[in-house]
């Protein structure tokens, strides 16, 4: 069964406590965080891995037994070449690697040298226990997964599959790009508002190898409000439907 993380994102101003608890009642088992490079992150995880937030969520995550998918992000640049404890890259890894999460994301920038960079970032992660993955983000230095393809390259790493927001995308396009990514692939990554507003095909997913996690997420911050619970439930009743294979949907 496919692991299903809520991360951070849709249901700011919330805190990181808030979101384990939130998850837990809605029916997630695995949350995603941002910890550095991002305005949101700043006031609870400046301090690394001596913020005060820290022992609190690690005691909501115990006693919730929810898990943490990924943590983020780290930007690629020269600074991966050297150990900068100044630098927003090492609280992610320390964070990441104290929390227990699977995967740091990263992004790319304009610099150039990203799949050096990238390379870099991949070796300082494993001594992490951690895998990075490369997010594709229009107008970065890897705006299409093509892009973050090549600038991942050997390097151990991943990146992070965006689907729905593709015009057209049908099941036999996504099985097709989840066998050719293989083990390049960390996880799939599923906008809220599109599941909300849309009708995401039935079963558009119904291949999807099930150690592959989703993560529930948003270009638009803070727009899970109101009746969070109930929203969320119905966003993972949509999930729930595009992993459903038609075969299985008949003997219902």
């Amino acid at each position: 069964m496919n692991r299903i993380a809520l991360h951070h994102s849709p249901v700011l101003p919330l805190s990181p406590v808030e979101l384990v608890a939130l998850a837990r009642e809605a029916g997630y088992s695995s949350i995603g965080i941002r910890v550095a490079s991002a305005d949101e992150a700043e006031p609870w995880w400046q301090r690394g891995i001596g913020s005060p937030m820290l022992p609190a969520l690690v005691d909501a995550l115990l006693e919730s037994r929810v898990t943490v998918l990924d943590v983020g992000r780290v930007e690629l640049g020269p600074e991966l070449h050297r150990v900068d404890y100044a630098h927003p890259y090492l609280r992610a890894l320390e964070l990441g690697a104290r929390l227990g999460a699977q995967f740091v994301t990263a992004r790319a920038t304009a610099q150039p040298g990203q799949r050096e960079h990238f390379a870099a970032l991949a070796e300082l992660a494993q001594r992490y226990g951690l895998r990075p993955l490369l997010h594709a983000v229009p107008g970065t230095g890897a705006p299409t997964l093509h892009h973050a393809l090549d600038v991942v390259g050997t390097s151990g790493g991943g990146v992070v599959l965006d689907v729905l927001s593709q015009a057209g995308l049908t099941a036999d396009a996504v099985d097709q790009t989840v066998v050719e990514l293989g083990d390049r692939l960390g996880y799939v990554r599923l906008l809220v508002g599109e599941l909300e507003q849309g009708s995401p095909p039935h079963g558009l997913l119904a291949t999807l190898p099930p150690q592959v996690p989703l993560a529930i997420g948003t270009d638009q911050p803070g727009c899970v409000g109101g009746n969070r619970v109930d929203r969320l439930r119905a966003v993972l009743h949509a999930v729930d439907g595009l992993l459903r294979h038609p075969r299985a949907a008949t003997r219902d």
